[in-house]
């Protein structure tokens, strides 16, 4: 089954809108891929959704268990620094240990990578137009 990482982005993204990234979201709860996240980046979005977008904390709760019923959780222990952006190393951290096959991101700091170690990482629309 393809492994599948939705960066934090698209997470919120998801949230708030009914684009690519939303669909990335729905198709992988679907079972269609297994979507993969670590702790760390379930607490960047718990965190963003709280103290950027005020986001309700029962609706933040809501949807921290419904990520971590759908997704595989990685234990991360690896450590890379080859983002521009520091702190978007854990993406590329989890992705590696995860052993996804995507990394599905809009941050163009992880886009201009394209590919780490044979885990390709493009755009929401890029990926559903790709595994269709």
């Amino acid at each position: 089954m393809i492994r599948v990482l939705p960066d934090t982005n698209i997470i919120i993204s998801s949230v708030f809108w009914r684009g690519n990234p939303y669909e990335v979201i729905r198709i992988g709860i679907l079972g269609e891929y297994q979507l993969v996240i670590s702790a760390e980046i379930l607490d960047e979005v718990v965190d963003k959704l709280r103290n950027k977008f005020q986001f309700p904390e029962e609706n933040i709760r809501e949807l921290i268990d419904i990520l971590m019923t759908y997704c595989y959780i990685v234990d991360v222990t690896s450590k890379f620094d080859v983002v521009r952006d520091k702190k978007d190393n854990k993406i590329i951290e989890c992705a590696f240990d995860g052993k996804v096959d995507y990394i599905v991101t809009g941050d163009p700091d992880l886009l201009v990578l394209k590919n780490f170690r044979g885990i390709k990482i493009i755009k929401a629309k890029e990926f559903l137009e790709e595994i269709k």
